[in-house]
C-alpha cells in the first residue's frame, strides 16, 4: 500500500498541489516511525518554506497552518530522538498519524511544554485508542499532559493520572482552575508524589470543609495539618521518621501527625492537587513554601513569609528562578501568544543568521514575555567581548518582565554570559535597580553587593551578610561592629575603596545612594583618619558636579561637608555648603 502511494506522488504529481504534496510527504514519513527522519523532512520543508517567503508579510507566514505544524513537529522529534536508529512503534498505527496531522495543535503544546521523551506520543496513542479516537477540549489538554509526564512515570501510571483526573473532572471534584490547565500545568499536576488512592481520600476529607473554595484553597490547605514540633510522644520533627512512628508519609498522616512548613507546604500542594490544582514546593530561607495556580494566568506562594525573591526551586516549562512560572502565565495571558512562539520557533530552525534574528525581533514585538526568545539573545550577545551590549540587553529585558527583580538578577548571573574576573561588579550591580528602587529591586542588588564586598573585606566575611533578617538593618548592623570592635587600618580602606566603587553606580537612585553616604559619612567620622578623610573628599568633591538627583546631591554635600569639618578644610566647607 506504501508503495503504491509513494508511486501516485511520484508519477501523478498534478493529483496534488504542491503544498498537498509536502503534506502528505510528511504524514507518510511520520507513518515510518523513524524519528531523526521524521525531523530531518520536517526541518527541510519549513527551511524551503521560509526561503520563498518575504519575511516582511509576517501575516501570511503566521497564516501557514502547514508551515507551523512542521515547525513544531521538526522541534518535536528533534527533542526525543536524538539517538542514532530512534524510532516510535506507535506511529506504524496510520490512523493515528492521520489523527496527529489534523490536530496541529498537539506538537506546538507539546514543544511548549518542553518536557516531551521517548514514551510521550506512545502514552498519546494508548489513550487515543482507549478513546476509541476521539479526544478534543479538555480531555486532549489531559492526554497530553499525561503524555509528558511519561518521562518520569511508567506509561500504566500515566495512564491512571488520566483516568483518575477524567473521572474526578466529570464528577464534578475538581475547583474551576482545572477547567484552565494547559498541558504544561497538567504535567505539573500528574508530577506529583502522591498516590491515587491518597488524592481520593482528600477529595473526600475535603468535602467536609466549608471554607476550602478555588480562590484561597492554598490558604485554607494549610489549615489541614496542624504545626508540631513534637508529636505526643515528645519526639522532635527533626528525627524524621521517628517522628511519625516511621510511617510511610502520606496526606493522611500529615493531618494526623502535623509537622513543620514542609509538611505544611508538602500536604497542602497535595490537598490542591486532589482538587486538581497543580502546585510544588519551594524553598525559602530556613522556611519551606509553596507555588500554585490560584486563577487562570495567576500562580502565587503559600505558606508565604519571604516572597520570590527570597525562594528557590521551581518547575514549569521555563527553567530560571522561582519567579519565572509568573511569566509564563504572563506570556500565555498576552498578545499573539502562537504568533510569538511561532516566529521564535522558527528562527531557530532558519539557516539565514539574518533572516533568525528578523523572526526573533518578530516574536518579541508580538509578546515582549516570551522569555526564550531573550534567552536566544542573550546566548548570542554573550560571545561577545565587553559589556556593554549585554548591559543594554538587561535594561530591554528589564523593560519586558517589570516588577521580577529575581528574573533581572538570573538573566545578569546566567544568561548574559559576562566575565566577572574582569568585570566591575560595582558598577555592574547597580543595573539591577529599578527607578522606583521596589524592595525586591534593591534586596537583589544589596544580597550581591553584600557577597561583593565580603570578598573584597575578607575580615567581613560571614559578618556582613544580607538576608531576610538582616536586609532592614544591614548598615546599622555593618555600623554597629565597627563600632563595637577594633578595625584595624587595613579593613578601613578596603572598606572606603569598596563604597568609592559602588557609590558613583548608585548617584542616580536617591533611597540607596542616600544609605550608603549616610554610612559612609558616619564611617569617617568614627575613624577620623586623616588620609581616609582627605582620600574621602577628593572623591566626594570630584562626584559633586557629576550628581544630578537634587536629593542625593544634598545627601553627597552634606557627607562632605562634615569630612570637610573634620579636616578643617574651609575652602571645601564653602563649596559643599553651595551645594547644600
Amino acid at each position: 500500500m506504501k508503495l503504491l502511494l509513494l508511486l501516485l506522488v511520484l508519477f501523478s504529481p498534478l493529483l496534488l498541489h504542491a503544498g498537498d504534496l509536502e503534506q502528505q510527504r510528511l504524514e507518510w514519513q511520520l507513518r515510518s516511525g523513524d524519528v531523526r527522519n521524521i525531523a530531518g523532512l520536517s526541518r527541510q520543508y519549513v527551511q524551503k518554506k521560509l526561503g520563498a517567503i518575504n519575511i516582511e508579510d509576517i501575516e501570511t507566514l503566521l497564516a501557514d497552518k502547514a508551515l507551523a505544524q512542521a515547525c513544531y513537529m521538526a522541534h518535536f522529534f528533534a527533542s526525543v530522538g536524538k539517538e542514532k536508529n530512534a524510532s516510535l512503534h506507535e506511529l506504524k498505527d496510520q490512523k493515528f498519524c492521520s489523527w496527529l496531522m489534523k490536530h496541529p495543535e498537539i506538537f506546538e503544546k507539546f514543544v511548549f511544554a518542553k518536557a516531551s521523551g521517548r514514551e510521550t506520543l506512545a502514552v498519546l496513542h494508548n489513550i487515543w485508542v482507549k478513546e476509541n479516537g476521539e479526544l478534543s477540549g479538555m480531555y486532549l489538554n489531559m492526554a497530553l499532559g499525561a503524555a509528558l509526564v511519561s518521562t518520569s512515570r511508567e506509561p500504566e501510571a500515566c495512564l491512571a493520572r488520566y483516568d483518575f483526573y477524567k473521572k474526578s473532572f466529570e464528577e464534578k471534584k475538581l475547583f474551576p482552575q482545572f477547567d484552565t490547565l494547559e498541558p504544561w500545568e497538567l504535567h505539573i499536576l500528574f508530577q506529583g508524589r502522591e498516590s491515587l488512592e491518597e488524592l481520593a481520600w482528600a477529595q473526600e476529607y475535603v468535602s467536609q470543609k466549608k471554607r476550602f473554595k478555588a480562590d484561597n484553597a492554598g490558604n485554607v490547605a494549610c489549615s489541614f495539618i496542624p504545626y508540631r514540633m513534637t508529636n505526643k510522644k515528645g519526639i522532635s520533627v527533626h528525627a524524621g521518621g521517628p517522628f511519625y512512628d516511621n510511617k510511610p508519609i502520606s496526606l493522611q498522616i500529615y493531618v494526623e501527625y502535623g509537622g513543620v512548613c514542609g509538611a505544611v507546604s508538602k500536604g497542602s500542594v497535595g490537598f490542591l492537587k486532589a482538587k486538581g490544582i497543580p502546585g510544588y514546593a519551594i524553598g525559602q530561607p530556613g522556611h519551606c513554601a509553596f507555588v500554585w495556580k490560584q486563577a487562570p494566568h495567576k500562580w502565587v506562594i503559600g505558606n508565604n513569609i519571604y516572597g520570590w525573591t527570597w525562594s528557590e526551586g521551581g518547575n514549569g516549562p521555563w527553567k530560571g528562578c522561582t519567579s519565572i512560572i509568573r511569566e509564563v502565565a504572563r506570556f500565555k495571558e498576552g498578545q499573539n501568544v502562537s504568533g510569538s512562539a511561532l516566529c521564535h520557533h522558527l528562527g531557530l530552525l532558519s539557516p539565514d543568521p539574518q533572516q533568525a534574528d528578523s523572526l526573533l525581533k518578530e516574536a518579541l514585538k508580538l509578546n515582549p514575555a516570551n522569555y526564550p526568545v531573550w534567552q536566544v539573545l542573550a546566548k548570542k550577545v554573550s560571545r561577545k567581548t565587553g559589556n556593554s551590549e549585554k548591559l543594554a540587553l538587561l535594561e530591554k529585558f528589564k523593560e519586558a518582565f517589570p516588577d521580577n527583580a529575581a528574573l533581572w538578577e538570573h538573566f545578569l548571573k546566567s544568561q548574559l554570559g559576562i566575565d566577572w574576573k574582569k568585570t566591575d561588579a560595582y558598577a555592574t550591580y547597580p543595573f539591577l535597580l529599578n527607578s522606583s528602587e521596589s524592595r525586591d529591586a534593591v534586596d537583589v542588588y544589596m544580597r550581591n553587593f553584600s557577597a561583593q564586598a565580603c570578598k573584597d573585606i575578607p575580615a567581613m566575611s560571614g559578618k556582613l551578610p544580607y538576608e531576610t533578617k538582616t536586609r532592614g538593618v544591614f548598615f546599622k548592623n555593618w555600623l554597629t561592629y565597627y563600632q563595637e570592635n577594633k578595625i584595624d587600618r587595613k579593613v578601613r580602606v578596603q572598606t572606603c575603596a569598596v563604597l568609592e566603587k559602588a557609590l558613583p553606580g548608585l548617584l542616580k537612585y536617591e533611597k540607596t545612594a542616600s544609605q550608603f553616604l549616610e554610612f559612609y559619612g558616619k564611617a569617617l567620622e568614627l575613624w577620623n583618619d586623616k588620609n581616609l578623610l582627605s582620600r574621602a573628599n577628593v572623591f566626594l568633591m570630584n562626584y559633586l558636579d557629576k550628581t544630578y538627583n537634587p536629593e542625593v546631591k544634598k545627601k553627597l554635600a552634606a557627607t562632605g561637608a562634615k569630612v570637610a569639618d573634620l579636616l578643617k578644610d574651609r575652602k571645601s566647607l564653602l563649596r559643599y555648603s553651595e551645594a547644600m
